[in-house]
């Protein structure tokens, strides 16, 4: 069944919400998985896979053996790995022709039906030409689709266009990734970036002893284009709208064990590893307090009082064509491999509620069928 979009009119706010219709039975659904910060994703050798892999390890042994797409897929599905490399190592940021470059070519390939050259573990589930088309994004693949996503329309500052190593300016096929892409839904996205980044490249002597003990990074180029600072956003880098529209989740449960401490150091509400403002694609400060209905309210002697004086919802997005579509109490390890089955969740203003109470790939399966 085909994901269908409606706009929602009211005095206050424009929302969309995700219906259901059986249109086109005969069309495959295709979910494009792009993933996030600290994967060499354009290796495939044998086994060796760690693009693919990415959405079935775990940091953290509570999660061992959970498997994303087993919450994803239904019998009908297929889904295509794209790789890039976004280690440290090579330090590439969102706007290089090595990531969103790459994620754009491998994007229009897939969409071809020419397969994606993983070696899947279900059988026939390499996508057609004839699917039906949704990107899933988890943490630095959210950046991504924000910067591709918004220079995929003529009159964007950078329509089709990546950079080189020398900064040479590197066309590239952005139109046509997205033509057709039905959805982009992302996971722990890090669209107003990451305070973890911020304390990594302007941090404090306790910033850098709290990286020594939980992130062990660098200030590297992709790193210092994920901080949360306005220059680096790749919402400020885009036109006025997006090619595709984004649906966004955000988690909000410290890690398991000691590195939960990490969520301490965070500002507001956050999954251990990025805050859940920029998760959600919020407005504002990255690092604003939302509590967790994503309402800001007065406070006193830390107490919240009184009727919120913001709200995350569609008329204060800071990118174009982003919507609200849940908040998940869950971590950032668990959202890329669907570690917590069935967490708990906050309803929010005019977010979805196809899937309440499932994981986020099994939320994104349930609005999608």
């Amino acid at each position: 069944m085909t994901l269908h979009f409606r706009t929602l009119l009211s005095s206050i706010t424009m929302a969309t919400s995700l219906l259901f219709a059986g249109a086109t039975q005969a069309a495959d659904n295709c979910y494009i998985m792009v993933h996030g910060h600290g994967t060499q994703g354009n290796v495939i050798d044998g086994s060796n896979q760690p693009a693919l892999d990415s959405w079935r390890d775990s940091y953290f042994s509570n999660y061992q053996g959970s498997d994303f797409l087993a919450y994803l897929l239904s019998p009908s599905d297929n889904y295509a790995v794209i790789g890039y490399d976004s280690t440290d190592e090579s330090g590439y940021p969102y706007w290089r022709n090595e990531t969103a470059g790459e994620i754009a070519r491998q994007m229009v390939a897939v969409k071809q039906g020419n397969g994606d050259g993983y070696q899947h573990d279900q059988a026939n589930t390499q996508c057609a030409s004839n699917d039906n088309f949704y990107v899933v994004s988890h943490s630095q693949g959210a950046q991504q689709m924000v910067f591709m996503a918004g220079n995929a329309a003529a009159g964007s500052p950078y329509y089709n266009t990546a950079f080189s190593a020398a900064g040479s300016a590197v066309s590239v096929p952005y139109t046509d990734a997205f033509q057709d892409i039905l959805a982009i839904f992302t996971l722990g996205g890090a669209m107003s970036g990451t305070e973890g980044s911020d304390r990594v490249c302007n941090g404090t002597w306790l910033d850098s002893l709290i990286n020594a003990a939980f992130l062990g990074k660098n200030c590297n180029p992709s790193v210092q284009w994920l901080q949360t600072n306005d220059s680096y956003l790749a919402r400020n880098l885009i036109g006025s709208t997006l090619a595709a529209p984004i649906y966004a989740m955000g988690g909000y449960k410290s890690f398991p064990g000691i590195q939960g401490a990490s969520a301490g150091f965070l500002t507001g509400e956050d999954d251990g590893y990025i805050n859940l403002a920029s998760q959600m694609g919020c407005s504002g400060s990255a690092k604003r307090n939302l509590y967790d209905d994503l309402n800001q309210y007065k406070t006193f002697w830390g107490i919240a009082y009184g009727s919120p004086t913001f709200k995350c919802n569609n008329s204060n997005k800071g990118t174009p064509r982003t919507y609200t579509m849940a908040s998940v109490y869950t971590d950032h390890d668990a959202e890329r491999n669907g570690g917590i089955a069935a967490p708990s969740f906050v309803s929010v203003e005019n977010g979805l509620s196809c899937g309440d109470g499932k994981n986020m790939a099994g939320r994104i399966n349930a609005c999608t069928h």
